[in-house]
């Protein structure tokens, strides 16, 4: 009676890797754990803001900034994004951008956000995100 040795990881890896090369780029669960870390880190600091004295305006900018920071990690590394095709990415950032410039549209006209130099932060920060992700989509397909 012969025993089935069931497959590991570390032996099924050199033919997944054979048959899809592109699965040797995905990092291993540490890095995984790392992201964990920073997403509960950022969390904690939004919570720690949101208790913290400070002026309206600053503080819908430092929540944003929070929230595109981890949208960010999670869509690049738990939704895997960092690793396909470059007009997946395009398409979030265009997603990104279009809530973002909404939600601070609608901040704006309902009187909650006063600040002009808060909408123009805003502005800036979205286009310095989609440059970043179009030069970095760049300069993969160059690695390649």
């Amino acid at each position: 009676m012969s025993v089935e040795v069931p497959e590991t990881p570390e032996r099924t890896r050199p033919a997944a890797v054979a048959e899809e090369p592109e699965l040797a780029l995905h990092p291993g669960p540490r890095e995984y754990v790392k992201v964990a870390v920073v997403l509960a880190i950022a969390t904690a600091f939004e919570v720690g803001v949101y208790y913290l004295k400070l002026p309206h305006a600053l503080l819908v900018a430092l929540l944003l900034f929070f929230a595109i920071m981890k949208f960010s990690l999670v869509v690049m590394w738990f939704m895997h994004l960092r690793f396909d095709s470059p007009i997946f990415r395009r398409m979030f950032v265009l997603g990104l951008s279009v809530a973002i410039t909404v939600y601070v549209i609608v901040l704006t006209i309902f009187g909650a956000l006063h600040a002009l130099f808060l909408v123009a932060l805003v502005g800036f920060g979205i286009l310095a995100a989609a440059v970043a992700l179009v030069v970095r989509s760049r300069s993969t397909r160059a690695r390649k």
